[in-house]
């Protein structure tokens, strides 16, 4: 059996293409049913497409191959790990036995073991997996193992944190990398640095490869950090202007001379703070992930109308939006770190 069509299908499937991965694995196995690396192939192909159930029986029929059934039990152990984590637990056991020095394996079994909260095994055979590991790639895939099992234990936040920094300086493009660098920066309470690690993600990665997460977590921070600061001005601006209403001097203008003052600071204060979605790749992402959380639409809202109350405040003297803005930007605030501390941050493969 020639290895070109199965090489060309595994390159359509590294480059995210499955669909042109299945029609030529389709024609291999239309001549030859048995052909177990087409039909192991197949198998990696069908989980891309989301049919898992015609993904375990490929893996299965390729179990019937003794020099395959190392690998076929590793992909079945990821197949079925999403409905049965015992049994998949059994195959990855089992792929880890056949071939001990395959620093894959010992991964698949760390994956698994992770899910069904067996953490300190699971770190075994991670560490197992790095040390074993034979290139940068399976070294970088095993590091981002390591992280994921890390940041789901709060006494070992801190080294999640350095077992990510290493995966990044390995690939500094990777996806993966970065979005567990980001997560665990945030468990570490480091969410400044968070926030600019997923920024930097944003505006170098395809849109296709971006992580979802990184985009809702860059502009929760952002819509955060300006909510805080249009607080501040709310607050500061209400005791002034409203204060003011005894002043014989300034009981007429104060108010109006504070409305300007705040919609000024808050005009200069978004332009800062929201800088970074002029970087169009930036905007993009967070338009079409971050627009799904109905918070950061109602935080940004909030920040508009108080804009706008205080212009209304500086032309007509109406205290009401002066008075308000204060009451109004600290509940959207606290409401917005509780949504933002119930974000929920996604599993590394």
């Amino acid at each position: 059996m020639a290895s070109h069509p199965l090489a060309e299908a595994r390159r359509y499937l590294v480059l995210g293409e499955p669909h042109k991965a299945r029609l030529i694995l389709e024609l291999v196995l239309s001549q030859h049913p048995d052909y177990g690396p087409a039909l192991l192939v197949m198998s990696y192909v069908r989980v891309e497409l989301g049919d898992l159930a015609a993904a375990e029986r490929d893996a299965r029929l390729a179990l019937a191959h003794p020099e395959l059934r190392a690998e076929a039990a590793s992909a079945l152990a990821q197949i079925i790990a999403t409905r049965d984590l015992d049994e998949a637990v059994t195959w990855a056991v089992e792929a880890v036995n056949l071939e001990p020095s395959r620093s894959e394996h010992r991964l698949v079994l760390a994956r698994v073991l992770r899910e069904r909260g067996a953490l300190a095994e699971a770190r075994e055979q991670a560490d197992a997996g790095l040390m074993t590991a034979v290139s940068p790639e399976e070294r970088l895939q095993a590091l981002i193992t390591a992280g994921s099992i890390a940041v789901r234990d709060p006494g070992r936040y801190g080294e999640a944190l350095l077992v990510a920094q290493d995966a990044v300086r390995i690939d500094p493009t990777d996806a993966l990398a970065t979005q567990l660098l980001a997560t665990a920066q945030m468990v570490a309470g480091r969410r400044a640095e968070a926030a600019a690690t997923a920024l930097r993600v944003l505006r170098e990665n395809p849109l296709a490869r971006l992580p979802p997460y990184l985009a809702q977590l860059s502009v929760a921070m952002l819509l955060r950090r300006l909510l805080g600061c249009v607080a501040v001005v709310a607050v500061l601006t209400a005791g002034f202007g409203l204060g003011s209403l005894s002043e014989p001097y300034l009981g007429q203008i104060g108010p109006r001379v504070a409305a300007a003052i705040g919609a000024f600071a808050i005009g200069v204060l978004t332009a800062v703070v929201l800088g970074p979605l002029r970087d169009r790749a930036t905007a993009r992402a967070v338009w079409l992930f971050a627009r799904r959380r109905r918070i950061e639409v109602v935080s940004a809202a909030t920040v508009v109308v108080i804009f706008l109350g205080y212009i209304v405040t500086a032309v007509t003297g109406l205290l009401a939006p002066l008075g308000l803005a204060p009451l109004v930007s600290l509940v959207v605030w606290t409401v917005h770190e509780v949504k933002l501390n119930g974000l929920r941050m996604p599993t590394p493969r």
